[in-house]
C-alpha cells in the first residue's frame, strides 16, 4: 500500500496542535498562578502624632524589633484662623534633636506628614487653595532644613476632603507636587507625594474623586458615627469596614495600609456627646462606682476622675483595638488590596510608649505578616 505522506503530515500536524492546546492552557494557568501568589514586599511604619518628637527606650526598642523603616511624623495642622480671615499652619512640631539624631542612625525615614482641616478648605476660593500649598510648603522645607534632615522621600498631606472641598484640595495637591519636585535641599529627586484616603472615599470615589498623588493610605479606623450613643466602636468594627471596601481592588492608586492600635473613651451625658477623654484607663474605670455593660460604663453616683467631673447616669464609652479585631481587618484588606499593589506599606497609628504596652510586639509581627 502505498501511503500519502502529505496525508500523514497534515494528520500529524492538526494532532499535535490539539494535543497542545491544553498544555499551552496548563503552562499559562500555571504561569498565571505563579505571578498572583507572588509574595508582597511590605515594608512597615508608625505613625508619630504628637506635639514634640521625643522617643522613649521602649519606643526606640520597637522600632527596632519590629524593623520599622519608615516614621510618618504630623509636622503641622493647616487650620482656618477667624481673627485673620485666613488658612494658616498650627501646632507645629517641636523637634528634640537627640532623639531625631538617634532615629537616623537607627537608618528610619522621617516623612513629614501636613493635616488639613476639611472646614479651611470651605472658606478658601482657588487661588488661596494655591498659596495654600505655597505655604505648606515653604514651612515643611524650613523644618526640615532647621533639624538637618536627610531629604524627604515622601510627603504626606492628611485631608479628609469631600464633595464640596475636592476642587480646592486636588488643585492644593497639584500645587504641592510641583513644589516638591522643585525643591531638591528638601525632598529626594524621587520623593513621593501620598494621601490619606478615607473608607467614604473609597466607596463613593465618583463623587469623591481621586487625588493626582503617587500612591494612597488607607485609613482603617474612624469608621462609625462617633456621636451616636447607638455606634460600639467608631475606632474599628471589621463589619462596618466591608460596607465600605467591597470594591478595594478596583481603587486606582496604590496604597499603603494604616491599622490603629490607639484606645479612647468617648464622654456622654444624657445621651448627649460631650467628648473624647484618652487619658482614663479601663482599670480605673472598673474600681469606680458604677456598671459596665459590654464595652459601656454608667457611672452609679457623682464622681471626679482625673480632675473631670462626672454626674450619675453620664457614660464613658470604651473604644479600643482588639488583636482579635484587628486581625479580622488586617486579612480582609490583605485579601481585598489590589494585585497591582505589590510593594505596600503597613504602618500602624501611632507610636506611644503606653499603647505598646497594650500591644505586645508579637502581636504586631503577626499583622505586619497578614500582608505578606
Amino acid at each position: 500500500m502505498i501511503v500519502d505522506r502529505c496525508k500523514v503530515n497534515k494528520v500529524w500536524f492538526r494532532t499535535g496542535y490539539l494535543l497542545w492546546i491544553p498544555v499551552t492552557a496548563v503552562l499559562f494557568f500555571f504561569f498565571s498562578c505563579r505571578e498572583s501568589t507572588t509574595p508582597r514586599q511590605v515594608s512597615r511604619g508608625f505613625y508619630y502624632w504628637k506635639s514634640r518628637l521625643a522617643v522613649s527606650q521602649k519606643e526606640k526598642a520597637a522600632l527596632t524589633n519590629l524593623k520599622i523603616g519608615r516614621l510618618y511624623i504630623k509636622f503641622f495642622d493647616v487650620a482656618w484662623n477667624d481673627e485673620l480671615q485666613s488658612v494658616q499652619p498650627v501646632a507645629k512640631l517641636d523637634f528634640d534633636s537627640v532623639a531625631v539624631q538617634q532615629l537616623l542612625q537607627q537608618k528610619i525615614q522621617l516623612v513629614p506628614a501636613v493635616f488639613i482641616t476639611n472646614e479651611s478648605l470651605l472658606k478658601i476660593d482657588s487661588a488661596a487653595s494655591i498659596g495654600l500649598a505655597q505655604k505648606i510648603i515653604k514651612l515643611a522645607c524650613e523644618m526640615i532644613q532647621k533639624q538637618q534632615l536627610p531629604p524627604a522621600v515622601e510627603f504626606q498631606l492628611d485631608c479628609d476632603w469631600t464633595v464640596s472641598t475636592k476642587k480646592n484640595y486636588f488643585l492644593l495637591v497639584k500645587e504641592v507636587k510641583l513644589l516638591m519636585h522643585a525643591d531638591h535641599l528638601s525632598f529626594s529627586d524621587s520623593a513621593l507625594l501620598s494621601a490619606t484616603i478615607r473608607l467614604h472615599q473609597v466607596k463613593y470615589r465618583s463623587k469623591s474623586g481621586i487625588p493626582e498623588v503617587d500612591k494612597g493610605l488607607l485609613m482603617c479606623y474612624n469608621m462609625g458615627n462617633l456621636k451616636n450613643p447607638a455606634t460600639k466602636n467608631s475606632i474599628l468594627d471589621t463589619e462596618e469596614l466591608k460596607k465600605y471596601l467591597s470594591v478595594l481592588n478596583s481603587y486606582p492608586l496604590p496604597l499603603d495600609i494604616a491599622l490603629p492600635i490607639f484606645s479612647w473613651n468617648v464622654y456622654f451625658s444624657d445621651n448627649t456627646y460631650k467628648g473624647i477623654i484618652s487619658n482614663i484607663s479601663k482599670d480605673e474605670l472598673t474600681i469606680a462606682a458604677g456598671q459596665w455593660k459590654n464595652n459601656l460604663f454608667t457611672f452609679s453616683k457623682d464622681t471626679v476622675l482625673k480632675n473631670i467631673p462626672f454626674q450619675k447616669n453620664d457614660q464613658l464609652r470604651l473604644e479600643e483595638s482588639t488583636q482579635d479585631e484587628l486581625l479580622k481587618t488586617a486579612n480582609y484588606i490583605a485579601e481585598k488590596l489590589s494585585s497591582k499593589n505589590k510593594t505596600p506599606a503597613v504602618l500602624f497609628y501611632h507610636l506611644d510608649e503606653l499603647i505598646l504596652n497594650k500591644h505586645p510586639q508579637h502581636e504586631l509581627e503577626t499583622l505586619f505578616h497578614c500582608f505578606d
